[in-house]
């Protein structure tokens, strides 16, 4: 299948790639450049993200779930951020031409992009190691992006979700450690299904501080802020939000996993004392668990109850 006929088969006729009743949109897949048009009022966010197939997800993985997953870490950034979801473009490299697994992959996308109202609006493909990038864009009202450097001094600091699962997933999605079928599914899912936060950062963004997705491990995404707000912190190991699933499985490395163990593509947030009530309606409304964690203190990072590594993934 050339690339023409790839990207008009697959993608366009997906209805992820459907413009239809979208004024932003002015045009899509099919030439030469994506054309849009910012709603008045907005700012335009985007960020961009690249998985390699045997280092950000296992060899020979089903296609359905590795267009999801992309599609969902990519997603997060922009939930970091309190922006809406607007619509994407996608750099495919793939080994060959399989019409069945680009169908399976485009179906996967298309599971999360089209609730969240994400259209693809054009890309590229080539031939080499299977590579996606994708670039994600979404609106945010002018002036009230959340950014990772406006964390203040006496700040709470939350996460919402639980911490640590997706990594203890890799051995068992790779099929290095095998368990029952029951906390495969639990794992599988905590895995390849990472629900980003958007919802939760479109209505956070009016209370917080600094806000950043988890992607790397709390320890050291959270270092991120702390650096650019030019801060300190203070975590609460025995109060960060961990699964019976994962305690039970891995007790003595569950902490460690919630730390460092990155994927989790949950939100760390930092917001005054006075914002608690708040919060606390706003993702009970959503029926999202959210943990007070730590406190920003003037200089360094000190996590109570906890002497282990402190770096989570490394790219390098």
């Amino acid at each position: 299948m050339k690339e023409f006929e790839l990207i008009q088969n697959i993608f366009q006729a997906s209805m992820m790639a459907n413009t239809q009743g979208r004024d932003d949109i002015l045009v899509g897949i099919g030439d030469d450049c994506a054309q849009v048009a910012v709603p008045p009022g907005q700012s335009l966010v985007f960020s961009m993200d690249t998985l390699v197939e045997g280092r950000h997800f296992p060899l020979d993985a089903d296609p359905v779930d590795i267009g999801y997953r992309a599609v969902a870490t990519c997603v997060s950034d922009l939930a970091a951020m309190g922006a809406k979801p607007a619509f994407f473009t996608l750099a495919l490299t793939i080994p060959e031409s399989d019409p069945q697994w680009l169908a399976g992959l485009a179906q996967g996308m298309a599971e999360l992009a089209e609730p969240i109202g994400l259209i693809l609006v054009g890309g590229d493909t080539t031939k080499g190691p299977l590579t996606l990038t994708l670039q994600v864009h979404g609106y945010v009202e002018a002036g009230q992006t959340a950014l990772r450097s406006h964390a203040k001094l006496g700040d709470d600091i939350y996460v919402t979700g639980l911490l640590g699962d997706a990594s203890a997933a890799v051995p068992i999605v790779t099929g290095e450690v095998q368990v029952s079928s029951e906390r495969f599914d639990y794992f599988y899912d905590r895995f390849w299904r990472p629900a980003p936060r958007l919802i939760a950062g479109m209505a956070l963004k009016r209370v917080v501080h600094a806000m950043m997705d988890i992607s790397d491990g709390l320890a050291q995404d959270l270092q991120h802020i702390l650096k650019a707000s030019g801060v300190g912190a203070k975590l609460d190991a025995h109060a960060l939000p961990i699964s019976d699933t994962l305690c039970q499985w891995q007790p003595e490395a569950a902490v460690t996993l919630a730390l460092t163990g990155g994927d989790d593509y949950e939100l760390c947030f930092t917001a005054a004392p006075e914002m608690a009530d708040e919060i606390a309606l706003i993702t009970q409304t959503l029926h999202l668990p959210c943990t007070k964690v730590g406190k920003i203190v003037a200089s360094g990072f000190d996590i109570d109850g906890y002497q282990g590594e402190r770096h989570g993934w490394q790219h390098f």
